[in-house]
């Protein structure tokens, strides 16, 4: 039918947990279900505020079964979140995992037994191993907690996760830090929301974080441990073309100085909005925290998924949009305009929608990743053929390497305390046929899935 809605949600506040192996993308399932409202108060002091740590290198947290597709989320059945806490002093190492688990294979061995999944944990020469068995109040998250004895010397490790049944693994290469000094990796930080160790720099706005501080004593920190505290609202603007001559300007970015404060072992605090530097007084040591809404990755609410229509959209198009009384009804109508059937529109917005989620994932920093140079071209041209990258550059190839059709997009690192993720393009007009090219194959439904 003409007028079928391209969504199957009856409200945009409807909840609906969905598989993401279903490729039923973030704007068909609106905020998942195991999700509670936050009680933040709006009123916290600039002393509970503190930052999320970076707990390895940009490189070395990368979390890819593909060197080839490092972005491609797709090539893997399991996505884990590792958290590593190194204790110099006790030489030892806690393992955090959370594992989805709808992501995992549960199999029985008769009719009478109950399903259960198994899973591998190795890290360095010690291997765990987990039953999980399925029952259906089970949480969606998998959690578990490991201890490496002996880690005396320990600069870098890598962690690899295997699904046992279904013959999946994945990898991450974690850097740890150097052996008479401590750093990010060996500080813990425990997210009351989720009651679990916090992974990466990307932590919920209004949540309540524990920091727990090592003992500097013995590895000549500074005393008294005074830690200077400023932030910076995340940038609005989208990045330019390709082919634009414009740059984004972040280097001018100044964070506003938010205090100091004197903590050597444990501090409680809220999660603010934008990026928050934590920066210890006397030591080379500098942490930092970006606020993000609680769904993200995913964009749930119908606001959130007309901002990133902005690539495809003309300005009209996308001023209407942005103005529209009803947006869902006209986010539904201009992906409806994109194809000649209802189907055809949902594979298209599953496959964009997809993407933004992916860019989240993979290059979110002072901003989040679908608004970074590699989100927009990740989103608009998908994953590349084949990604070349050293520690300062990436450079993506679509087409065949080395054929005058190849398309091939430089990324280059730019150096910046407030973001250790970020790149930006190195712009051409060279590009700007191919963009126009990009942009018409999604407004005329030719955009097939990665």
């Amino acid at each position: 039918m003409e007028n079928e809605p391209v969504s199957r949600y009856a409200s945009l506040r409807e909840k609906v947990t969905c598989r993401r192996q279903a490729k039923t993308r973030a704007y068909l399932r609106g905020v998942n279900a195991r999700r509670q409202p936050l009680s933040f108060q709006p009123t916290w002091m600039w002393a509970t505020i503190l930052v999320v740590l970076w707990t390895g290198c940009a490189t070395g947290s990368l979390q890819t079964p593909s060197q080839r597709r490092p972005y491609d989320r797709e090539s893997s059945a399991l996505h884990p979140d590792v958290t590593l806490h190194r204790k110099l002093e006790a030489q030892e190492i806690d393992l955090y995992l959370s594992v989805p688990r709808e992501e995992l294979l549960y199999s029985r061995i008769d009719a009478t037994a109950p399903f259960v999944a198994q899973l591998q944990v190795t890290m360095e020469d010690t291997t765990w191993h987990v039953l999980d068995t399925a029952w259906a109040d089970a949480p969606r998250l998998l959690h578990r907690r490991w201890t490496l004895r002996n880690a005396r010397g320990l600069m870098r490790t890598e962690v690899q996760v295997t699904d046992v049944l279904r013959n999946a693994a994945w990898s991450t290469d974690r850097y740890l830090g150097p052996e008479d000094a401590w750093g990010s990796s060996d500080i813990l930080m425990w997210s009351a929301r989720d009651e679990w160790a916090l992974s990466g720099q990307q932590a919920v706005v209004g949540d309540t974080l524990t920091v727990h501080i090592p003992s500097g004593s013995s590895l000549a920190m500074p005393s008294p441990m005074t830690w200077d505290l400023s932030n910076v609202p995340a940038p609005k603007n989208l990045p330019p073309p390709p082919y634009s001559s414009a740059r984004q300007r972040w280097d001018t970015l100044t964070p506003q100085p938010l205090g100091s404060l004197n903590a050597d072992s444990l501090v409680v605090l809220v999660v603010p909005e934008g990026t928050t530097l934590l920066e210890l007084r006397g030591a080379a040591l500098a942490l930092r925290l970006h606020g993000r809404p609680e769904a993200f990755p995913e964009l749930v609410e119908a606001e959130e998924l007309i901002a990133p229509l902005r690539y495809i959209a003309s300005r009209s198009e996308f001023q209407k949009l942005t103005q529209a009384v009803h947006p869902k009804q006209s986010l539904d109508a201009f992906w409806l305009a994109c194809s000649p059937s209802p189907e055809t529109a949902r594979s298209l917005l599953n496959t964009y929608y997809g993407r933004v989620e992916e860019a989240n994932a993979n290059f979110s920093g002072l901003v989040e990743g679908w608004k970074s140079d590699r989100g927009m071209v990740h989103i608009i041209f998908g994953v590349p053929q084949r990604i070349r990258r050293d520690a300062w550059n990436e450079y993506w190839i679509y087409g065949e390497e080395g054929t005058a059709n190849a398309l091939t997009f430089h990324f280059r690192r730019r150096r910046t305390v407030l973001d250790g993720n970020a790149f930006e393009l190195q712009r051409s007009i060279q590009f700007r046929s191919v963009w126009d090219r990009g942009v018409s194959n999604w407004r005329n439904g030719r955009v097939r899935g990665d």
